[in-house]
């Protein structure tokens, strides 16, 4: 698709309206882990949980999208997955709803030139129909070439991988998938106006999750910590302070311990990140539920006696179709395509006012 047709451009950027950080519980809160570029995914599980219709367009009236980051990497739809939540956040905000995609570690990594979780699929999405075409003409050659004479009798090693190795490098669409991440690209600008943790009511959404050092600067001083971490504009994400907030490994993109430790420590420090924020629960992305103690594929998994709800279920794995939260009518609830809605949890305070 080229620039001028996106349908996220008209005639110039479409503007960005800022993100409100901490706002009292809608009625209705769908949530949804990582997508790693699951474009597919994020369609089914839009539709499962009455949000989009099927022309893919928002009829989830007042509802509230929660995105947990790292929508891009890994997959082959990431444009199309991010195309998709920016349209439908002025659709979504037309009906009193909302879409928060909350910045996840590969979001910035990506933005910031580290392009190791880029797949080629990914780049190919940038690039135009004649370069498609050539490629796969040059990667059948270079396949025919690994293969050998069909005439002369020699053992062939496996071939996949020096294949996704070639497609790695000579992947077309790169120049134009870099120029759209960069500062003044449509993706790399929306990309840098995505907040870092959001509260509504008793939750806190955060990619990675929150240490009590970041904690107490509370979600709204973290957005403008995010706004100046943007404002450096280092080429490289090497060169971003490893203590920062993008790159600190207890910080909100990288936070892992209370999905996998199970000392009293890291609880008591889940209890005093809750009350310092003044939430129940913190949801979290980033760390798969089948790395956590206990948990498995395709289930989001409570923590630290239920301080702490993991969403990453591994969207993107082979044979996971994926799942929501739904939090409504004080309870949170999983949907899933092949096991429709199963309750996780209740929460105590319900608020609806969004103003």
């Amino acid at each position: 698709m080229k620039q001028r047709d996106n349908p996220i451009y008209v005639g110039q950027m479409i503007s960005i309206p800022p993100y409100k950080v901490a706002m009292d519980l809608p009625e209705r809160v769908v949530v949804i882990g990582d997508l790693n570029g699951q474009a597919k995914v994020l369609d089914e599980l839009l539709l499962g949980t009455g949000l989009i219709n099927s022309l893919g367009n928002w009829i989830g009236g007042s509802s509230v999208l929660v995105i947990m980051g790292d929508v891009i990497n890994r997959g082959e739809g990431s444009r199309a997955a991010a195309e998709r939540l920016i349209v439908l956040r002025p659709q979504a905000r037309a009906q009193g709803g909302e879409v928060l995609w909350i910045l996840g570690n590969h979001e910035v990594m990506t933005a910031f030139g580290h392009e190791g979780y880029v797949t080629p699929e990914e780049y190919m999405e940038f690039a135009e129909p004649q370069e498609i075409e050539a490629f796969r003409r040059a990667r059948s050659q270079y396949q025919y070439q690994l293969l050998g004479s069909p005439r002369v009798p020699h053992r062939i090693e496996p071939i996949g991988g020096r294949i996704r190795a070639w497609e790695e490098d000579y992947a077309p669409g790169k120049d134009a998938f870099r120029a759209a991440m960069s500062r003044d690209g449509w993706l790399g600008r929306y990309i840098r106006s995505l907040p870092v943790a959001v509260i509504l009511g008793p939750l806190c959404f955060v990619h990675g999750g929150l240490s009590a050092k970041w904690a107490r600067l509370g979600v709204e001083a973290l957005a403008d910590v995010t706004r100046r971490a943007w404002l450096e504009d280092q080429t490289y994400y090497q060169l971003l302070d490893p203590r920062g907030i993008f790159r600190d490994p207890h910080g909100p993109l990288w936070h892992r311990k209370y999905c996998i430790s199970d000392s009293q420590v890291i609880l008591d420090e889940a209890h005093e990140v809750a009350k310092t924020l003044g939430v129940e629960r913190l949801i979290v992305g980033h760390t798969r539920t089948d790395s956590a103690p206990g948990g498995m594929l395709g289930v989001p998994l409570l923590r630290q006696q239920g301080r702490v709800l993991m969403v990453d279920v591994g969207i993107g794995a082979p044979g996971q179709p994926g799942c929501a939260l739904v939090v409504e009518d004080g309870c949170v609830d999983t949907w899933s395509p092949l096991q429709g809605r199963t309750s996780i949890c209740a929460i105590k305070r319900v608020l609806t006012d969004m103003a």
